[in-house]
């Protein structure tokens, strides 16, 4: 695992390096010290002898049982693991391709990395029950928003932009000045990330496709500013795939053929793929916290970052939700 680039288990290939000498050297002593007791010709000498084998072979007993805590530490430090398939969660084909958006990105230096991601995007809300305790609940905030991470001309400083659509088969009062929703994220401001196979896992009623979860804290400002841990500026999100719901029948045929040309040009611009999201979102994550590029990083920091829930996560006591329970069978 060393020699195929984990930089953590350098420190101790010298250690096992010994002890596998040692190890292959085995035979060729023992091979020495029976002939010394099939050759000794007093009892006494051949009782000695018989001590020497019983003491080289305590002696290697004990080496190992002293090295392999040290072995099983490393291993667990490093994030290595001995079989080198992926988590069954990983998609090498995603993967793939949110790598060449991040690559063909930094080559540019600047602007939207990867394709629009066409989503539902739900809040948090707390209800409260006649006992007075905080009911979390979800509620959809935009049936129909575009995602994009951006990444801005200075170093590895990456954004998270959703627009809402109007064309969404939802009735908005334009007249009246509503206006499109639009919000900005810091990548370094999610704290915490979540997919989950199934919307109803989240009580989403109306959402039965995978969605993301994110916790994002508005209090940090930059990869090393945190203002306060007030709660007031820590909001939950989840962005699941765009359903359509059948259109208006009263609408004339014209109006139809127009919005359904500018929906499906739309929709060739735009991924629906949350995983391919998920998976830019923890490479330009990565890039911004070690300030490099992901071709750079080493195999356990890319494997933190594809495994871990939280690898941006500044972790405050007093900064903290309750609202885990409802995301106990995220990654189910």
């Amino acid at each position: 695992m060393a020699a195929r680039g984990n930089t953590n288990l350098e420190s101790t290939l010298k250690l096992t390096k010994d002890l596998k000498d040692e190890l292959d050297k085995f035979d060729e002593n023992m091979q020495e010290l029976t002939t010394l007791v099939e050759s000794s010709k007093s009892p006494k000498a051949q009782k000695d002898a018989i001590n020497a084998v019983e003491k080289y072979i305590k002696d290697l007993l004990q080496r190992i049982e002293e090295v392999t805590p040290f072995l099983n530490l490393s291993l667990t430090t490093s994030g290595a693991t001995i079989s080198s398939v992926l988590p069954q969660h990983i998609s090498p084909g995603l993967l793939l391709q949110a790598s060449n958006h991040v690559n063909v990105n930094n080559a540019k230096g600047y602007g939207k990395v990867g394709p629009n991601f066409q989503v539902t995007v739900f809040s948090v809300f707390y209800q409260v029950d006649k006992d007075k305790s905080n009911r979390v609940t979800w509620k959809e905030d935009m049936k129909r928003a575009f995602v994009q991470v951006v990444k801005n001309e200075k170093d590895f400083k990456y954004e998270l932009k959703i627009d809402q659509s109007f064309d969404d088969e939802r009735y908005h009062n334009v007249e009246d000045g509503e206006k499109p929703q639009s919000m900005t994220i810091d990548l370094c401001q999610i704290t915490k990330l979540f997919f989950s196979v199934s919307g109803n896992l989240l009580k989403l009623e109306e959402q039965d496709a995978p969605v993301l979860v994110l916790k994002i804290d508005k209090n940090i400002q930059g990869r090393d500013r945190h203002e306060n841990s007030s709660t007031e500026d820590v909001i939950w999100l989840a962005l699941g795939g765009y359903e359509e719901t059948e259109t208006d029948d009263e609408e004339s045929e014209e109006e139809e053929d127009s919005q359904q040309e500018k929906i499906d040009q739309e929709k060739i611009e735009a991924s629906s793929s949350i995983t391919l999201l998920e998976y830019i979102i923890r490479l330009a994550s990565l890039q911004e916290n070690d300030k490099k590029s992901i071709l750079e990083v080493t195999d356990e920091r890319l494997s933190t970052y594809l495994n871990d829930e939280n690898p941006n996560s500044i972790r405050e006591e007093n900064a903290d939700v309750k609202v885990a329970v409802s995301y106990t069978h995220l990654r189910a």
